[in-house]
C-alpha cells in the first residue's frame, strides 16, 4: 500500500475518532429524551438506510458471489458490534457519567490487541504495548483524575464494559468477514442486520412507552448519531480494520475521551484542566509509538482497494 493512502487511512481514524467522541455526548443526550430501545432501533435504522443508499453500487456488484459463511459473519458483526454495542452503550449512559464511560470504552485497544494476538495471530510487539499503555494511562488520567470524574453508577459502568467487549468482538468478526465480502458490504448489511434485531426488540419491548413527541433539534442529533458518527465512521473504521488490522486501528480511540471532554466543555460548559493537556501528550506519543513501523513495512500490507 502506498504512503499517501496509509496517511489518508490514519486522517480518516482521527476524524472518526473525534466525532465518535462527539457521539458519546450525543447519545447520552439523546437517552434522556427516549427509551433506550426504541433511540437504538432508530439511530440504526437511519445508519442502515443511509449506508444502503450511498453505497448501493459498491456492494450490490459481486453481492451474488456472497457465501453462506460470509453472511454468517456479517451477521455476527451485526450482532455484536451493533446490535449489542449500541444497546449497551445506551442503557449504560443513563446510569454513568461521560467520564466514566469514555475510561471504560479506553480499554478497547489494549482488549482488542490481546484477543487479536490469541486468536488472529496478530503479533504482540513490545513496541506496540508500550504505546498502547502509553495511551491507556492517558485515558485513566484524563477520566480518572478527581476533578473529573462524576457520579460512579456501577450499573451503569458495567453496562458499557459489556457494550465495549461486543464492540471488540465485532472488530474481530470483521477482519474475517473482509476476506470474503468487500468493506461496504460487511457495513451495510451488519448495519441492516443490526437495526432489523434492534427494531424487533423494540416492537416486543413492553417497558417503555415510546416517545414520538419531541422537539426538532433532538431529532436532528439523532439523524447525525446515525448518520454520520455510525454509519460513515465506522464505514471509514471497518475500512482501515481490513488494512492496518484491528490492534493498531484501536489505538485511535484513545482520541475519544479527549473529545467527549472538549465537546461537554464546549456544549455542557465543563472545565478543561492541565491534565487534560498532559492526556493528550501522552495518547499522541502512545499512537505515534504504537502506529511506527520498520522500513519497507508499507508495502508488505494489502492494497486496499483489492479488499473492497
Amino acid at each position: 500500500m502506498e504512503k499517501k493512502r496509509y496517511y489518508l487511512l490514519l486522517v480518516l481514524l482521527s476524524v472518526v475518532t473525534v466525532i465518535w467522541g462527539l457521539n458519546v455526548i450525543m447519545i447520552k443526550y439523546l437517552s434522556g429524551i427516549f427509551p433506550v430501545v426504541q433511540l437504538s432501533a432508530w439511530r440504526i435504522s437511519m445508519a442502515a438506510a443511509g449506508l444502503l443508499l450511498f453505497t448501493y453500487g459498491k456492494w450490490k456488484l459481486g453481492i451474488k458471489q456472497l457465501t453462506v459463511s460470509s453472511w454468517v459473519l456479517i451477521f455476527l458483526v451485526g450482532f455484536t458490534s451493533i446490535f449489542l454495542h449500541q444497546l449497551l452503550i445506551s442503557q449504560g449512559l443513563r446510569y454513568t457519567t461521560g467520564s466514566a464511560g469514555s475510561l471504560i470504552l479506553g480499554l478497547n485497544p489494549l482488549t482488542t490487541a490481546l484477543l487479536a494476538m490469541l486468536f488472529l495471530g496478530d503479533r504482540f510487539e513490545l513496541k506496540r504495548f508500550i504505546g498502547i499503555g502509553m495511551g491507556f494511562v492517558g485515558v485513566i488520567l484524563v477520566v480518572g483524575h478527581p476533578g473529573a470524574t462524576g457520579t460512579d453508577a456501577i450499573k451503569g459502568n458495567l453496562f458499557v464494559f459489556l457494550s465495549m467487549l461486543a464492540y471488540v468482538a465485532g472488530g474481530l468478526f470483521i477482519k474475517q468477514a473482509v476476506k470474503q465480502a468487500s468493506v461496504f458490504q460487511v457495513t451495510a448489511f451488519s448495519h441492516l442486520f443490526g437495526a432489523l434485531l434492534l427494531m424487533i426488540m423494540w416492537a416486543v419491548h413492553p417497558v417503555h412507552p415510546p416517545v414520538y413527541q419531541a422537539h426538532w433539534f433532538s431529532y436532528g442529533v439523532m439523524a447525525f448519531s446515525g448518520c454520520i458518527a455510525t454509519a460513515l465512521c465506522t464505514s471509514w473504521w471497518n475500512m482501515a480494520i481490513s488494512e492496518i488490522g484491528p490492534s493498531k486501528t484501536t489505538l485511535f480511540l484513545n482520541v475519544m475521551p479527549i473529545s467527549s471532554l472538549f465537546f461537554a466543555s464546549l456544549f455542557l460548559n465543563e472545565k478543561i484542566h492541565w491534565y487534560h493537556a498532559i492526556a493528550l501528550l501522552l495518547i499522541v506519543a502512545g499512537i505515534c509509538l504504537g502506529l511506527s513501523r520498520k522500513k519497507g513495512a508499507l508495502s508488505k500490507k494489502v492494497n486496499i482497494n483489492k479488499a473492497i
